[in-house]
């Protein structure tokens, strides 16, 4: 049994919305700006394609060919698809998982450089996501105006949120490092 990733669930949410070809997918998930939450790879989309198909839940619709482009085939999600992509839905929203940050390993090993180091990686950190944060505030602002609406998004809220939190939290710590009200040694 396959263990449907973050890219499978993106393939059949968005064959659950029409049938689409890989290509389709694959400018939809970038338009959408899911890449930012969803590696993509169009190796990797063609293996989930045909995973999903061997399963059962997709299957292709029709092949065309436009001018002297390659031949596209079109998919859509089948009844056991969607029974399956609904289940994995509600998994993923009501389970937490096991998420493996680089962020937090560099935290494990914070105190390995000098305070004032790690205090000024933490406020360029803080800085760099300010940045990301004005940067996609605007982006989802221009999509928002192409008609996509906040439930679409949905997940660049969260995204958005997390990046506000964590921006605030590391100039926090960055203020208790340098203040030397949190303690700069480990104890083993």
């Amino acid at each position: 049994m396959m263990k449907m990733g973050p890219l499978a669930v993106a393939v059949m949410g968005l064959l659950a919305e029409e049938p689409r070809h890989p290509y389709d997918i694959a400018y939809t998930m970038q338009t959408r700006r899911m890449t930012e939450h969803i590696k993509l790879s169009m190796g990797t989309l063609y293996r989930v394609v045909e995973q999903l198909q061997r399963l059962g839940w997709i299957r292709p619709t029709e092949t065309a060919r436009e001018g002297r482009r390659p031949e596209r085939t079109t998919y859509a999600l089948t009844p056991d698809g969607h029974r399956e992509l609904l289940d994995r839905i509600r998994a993923l929203l009501a389970q937490p998982g096991r998420e493996y940050s680089a962020f937090e390993a560099g935290l494990t090993f914070m105190h390995q450089l000098p305070a004032a180091e790690a205090a000024g990686l933490l406020r360029r950190r803080a800085e760099a996501l300010g940045e990301q944060i004005e940067l996609w505030d605007y982006g989802l602002e221009q999509l928002c105006r192409r008609g996509l609406t906040r439930l679409a998004l949905i997940e660049v809220e969260l995204v958005q949120d997390t990046r506000r939190f964590q921006r605030e939290w590391a100039l926090r710590i960055a203020d208790e490092i340098e203040r030397g009200t949190l303690e700069w040694e480990v104890h083993k």
